[in-house]
């Protein structure tokens, strides 16, 4: 279930390159990603923060107290898919302050330089929620174009909510790999239960992260191959979230114009809401719908063996940890 740990490099850091949008192209284009420190003002991020781990505490997943990130040792860790995460999950989807990262204003400048005029952000945005000590379900190598289709153009921002050094479990990228095309599929019990295939010549490349801080943005188009480090740290949760960016005017499915997972209508993610400015705003973008190709998103025959096999596996090893720590309870 587990592979070799690659050995990691620094990425390049693009701050310098923000005022000339064609050197910043030229980077996204060589590399398949640009970072940047401190790019986004904390004191917004603090406040999405807060009220995701306002959340989690009430659900009993994080302690509280100085350390809000700590993971309640008496909870079993969960993983994307299961009752629990959707529990937190549905009502971070409702938080007004999550949707609104999206559309910060340094995020739209910078994509407006990347990508065009009038490029904008798909209403669909993601949480990531994961537990510490869980290394089986860790998002494993892949791109996001099967997942999403649409353009090949599609840009993802992914922002830590927190400091989230390498032990915390990053991201990291393999440069250069968005020219290798869409890579096949197989099984992976991590985020989508997919990961891509890669081939030989990747093998000798080697990946990048760093020592995230909060207010860093990681940027990369939909066919660049990026996966998570494992959250190593004996207690606290990693919190980040994931944006999408298109050029005005091309192509986008339908199911990015959905929440997450589709579990709610805007209707009522947008009930409590304090401004109505950014309800349904990609009715007044250019975009073109095109239909879901379930070919791009279909497994191996076969997997569903597989599946089954590394399911079991992994309930193993999740429970025989968690009785180790001594927990009488699994949480709600």
């Amino acid at each position: 279930m587990t592979s070799s740990t690659p050995e990691y490099q620094p990425m390049k850091v693009a701050n310098a390159l923000l005022a000339d949008t064609r050197a910043l192209q030229a980077q996204m284009d060589e590399d398949g990603y640009l970072f940047f420190r401190g790019l986004l003002p904390n004191a917004v991020l603090a406040a999405l923060r807060d009220d995701v781990t306002a959340v989690l505490h009430d659900i009993g997943w994080i302690r509280g107290g100085a350390d809000r990130l700590a993971a309640e040792s008496q909870v079993l860790p969960c993983r994307e898919g299961e009752p629990r995460y959707f529990e937190a999950l549905d009502r971070i989807q409702r938080l007004e302050r999550f949707h609104a990262l999206a559309h910060e204003p340094a995020l739209l400048q910078l994509m407006a330089g990347l990508l065009g005029e009038g490029a904008f952000p798909h209403p669909l945005g993601v949480m990531r929620l994961v537990f510490p000590d869980n290394p089986e379900v860790t998002t494993p190598p892949h791109q996001d174009y099967r997942n999403n289709q649409g353009t090949p153009r599609l840009t993802a921002a992914w922002i830590p909510l927190m400091d989230c050094p390498r032990d915390c479990g990053p991201l990291a990228i393999l440069p250069g790999s968005q020219r290798s095309g869409v890579l096949p599929l197989a099984f992976h019990l991590g985020p989508g239960n997919r990961q891509a295939v890669l081939p030989q010549q990747m093998a000798g490349t080697a990946w990048v992260t760093e020592d995230f801080r909060v207010g860093d943005v990681l940027l990369f188009p939909s066919l660049t191959v990026h996966r998570a480090l494992p959250n190593q740290h004996p207690s606290r949760m990693r919190l980040s979230v994931d944006f999408r960016y298109q050029p005005a005017g091309e192509a986008l499915t339908a199911q990015s114009l959905l929440p997450h997972f589709a579990r709610q209508s805007w209707e009522e993610i947008y009930a409590g809401w304090s401004s109505s400015t950014l309800q349904h705003y990609w009715r007044d973008r250019e975009f073109t719908v095109v239909p879901w190709d379930e070919s791009l998103h279909a497994l191996p025959p076969g997997h569903w063996d597989e599946a089954l096999r590394e399911d079991m596996i992994y309930e193993r090893m999740r429970q025989r940890r968690f009785r180790t720590r001594g927990a009488p309870q699994q949480g709600s």
